[in-house]
């Protein structure tokens, strides 16, 4: 009894993991039900920048592209909950670029291109888990001896402004 009561538990926990690649790089039908501001894609992109930003430093307002597929309500959480941020809008301009993300329950990597002291960029990839007592955190980095010549263009869209018009 006490085996099945396990296993139970256990495939009720991981049928609820979410799972999710920025690109996307899933069917089309998968991806239909994916949104990047659901949790925890948004708590995972937050702690990768936090983590970025005091572990690489580079700059005073932290400036940020997230990965291509990004929704714009997922950048406004983000600047929401990570101080004095906003998104990359114009090229050129040093960020730290999410170029991938990859969820798989409660374990998730990001890479990552950032600024380094003497100009240029490095890339790193960070490896996060959580578990069902801590928060989501940065458990290693492996950063990556390649040469990166040219960061990625800004993948920022702003939210389309509405006007509202009266016909009366």
């Amino acid at each position: 009894m006490k085996y099945l009561l396990t296993l139970i538990v256990v495939s009720f926990l991981s049928c609820c993991s979410p799972i999710a690649t920025y690109p996307p790089v899933e069917v089309s039908t998968a991806v239909s039900f994916s949104n990047s501001s659901y949790e925890p894609v948004p708590t995972i992109l937050v702690t990768t920048i936090e983590y970025a930003h005091n572990h690489y430093g580079g700059m005073e307002t932290v400036v940020y592209n997230l990965p291509e597929g990004m929704l714009g309500e997922t950048y406004d959480i983000v600047s929401a909950r990570v101080s004095d941020s906003a998104p990359l809008q114009n090229e050129g301009e040093q960020a730290y670029h999410i170029t991938e993300l990859r969820v798989r329950g409660l374990r998730a990597e990001a890479d990552i291109i950032f600024p380094r002291a003497g100009g240029g960029y490095e890339t790193a990839t960070l490896y996060l888990s959580k578990s069902f007592s801590n928060p989501w955190q940065v458990n290693r980095e492996r950063i990556w001896l390649i040469p990166v010549t040219q960061a990625p263009a800004p993948n920022y869209v702003a939210p389309e402004q509405t006007a509202i018009v009266d016909t009366e």
